[in-house]
């Protein structure tokens, strides 16, 4: 049985984690697979992980959809970028839908 290293504190390990937090990025399929979800319960429209592009570097989201459903996506952009935000993150979410 290992004996516990006294130095080693559990809430300095959560210190250090908390400080990378802000700066990592979720992957980009994450971005996508939360972009599907949150469109399908915004607005009621399915939509597939095939049909998203998201750029991690300028945070755009590029959706290849009929122009029908593309004009009620960028009608209802804000709505759509503020559940992801919160649901992502102020620094990981997108920040324009094209």
């Amino acid at each position: 049985m290992k004996k516990k290293d006294p130095t080693f504190n559990t809430a300095q390990l959560g210190n250090l984690l908390a400080r990378y937090k802000d700066r990592f990025k979720p992957p980009q399929n994450t971005v996508i697979k939360e972009v599907v979800v949150v469109v399908s319960e915004v607005l009621g429209y399915t939509i597939t992980n095939a049909q998203v592009k998201y750029t991690v570097s300028t945070r755009t989201l590029s959706l290849q959809v009929p122009s029908i459903l593309k004009t009620e996506i960028k009608r209802s952009e804000k709505e759509l970028l503020l559940e992801l935000k919160k649901r992502l993150g102020e620094h990981s979410a997108p920040l324009v839908i094209l």
